[in-house]
This record gives C-alpha cells, structure tokens and sequence, in this order.
C-alpha cells in the first residue's frame, strides 16, 4: 500500500508491505508513478545495485536517493528492484525500469526528516521524506 502526503516543499510517503525488500520495491513505484506517464514501459533495463548504510531506514534513503539521480542523469525511470542480496545494513541486485524521455523531475533527495522504517506486527512500515 502507498500512501501520499502533501507538504509544502517536501512529498511524504508512507509505504507498507509484507517484507523488507518489498518495501523498498513500493518506494521506487511510488516515485516513479509520480515522474513518468510510461508506467512500465518497454523495454525494460537494468542498473546494478551495491549500498550500504548503518541501518534499514538509511538503506532506504540510499535507495530513493539512486533512483532520483539516475533519474536526473539518465532519464531512467526505476520501478522494480532485484534483490540479490540484503540485510539490515546492505542491499545488492538491480534496479529495473525504462527510459523517459519525458521525466517530469519532482524530488531533489530523499531526506532524514521524521525517517522510520520498521518491521511490525502487520508487516514493514516506513515513512519517508522528499524534497520537491
């Protein structure tokens, strides 16, 4: 489930899902939904993927923060992520997604500001700021 919240500034979103890598998966799709008309377009392209960071809540922040400069560098739109590899601190597959010509750019980085990512009773929940 993806929830949007509006702020002046910044773009809050609060993900759910069954497992930590699909979490981070409903952040890329709720970033691209918000730059690109293309959906999941074809042909689909990969970017490999190495991050470390001292924590679940600062993977996270990694991971947006990838996808909005590949977005920015490349016009590559992320919506899926491989996961090869992860725990608590690293992440490591492949960042899926196409090409658009036509990228609307909406965030400059994924902040700290009011960051949590956690693994609850009802699954994993993370609440994630950007500056737009």
């Amino acid at each position: 489930m993806i929830e949007l919240v509006d702020h002046t500034g910044e773009l809050e979103l609060r993900l759910r899902s069954t497992t930590q890598g699909e979490l981070y998966g409903e952040a890329l799709r709720a970033l691209a939904g918000e730059v690109s008309e293309r959906g999941r377009a074809d042909p689909r392209e990969r970017r490999p993927l190495a991050l470390r960071a001292s924590g679940p809540d600062t993977l996270l922040v990694d991971l947006v923060n990838e996808a909005i400069y590949l977005m920015e560098t490349e016009s590559f739109v992320p919506t899926e992520l491989e996961v090869a590899g992860l725990s608590a601190t690293t992440l490591e597959g492949a960042l899926v997604g196409h090409r658009d010509p036509d990228l609307r750019p909406l965030a400059k980085a994924a902040t700290y500001h009011g960051l949590s990512v956690r693994d609850g009773p009802e699954g994993w929940e993370a609440r994630l700021v950007l500056d737009v």
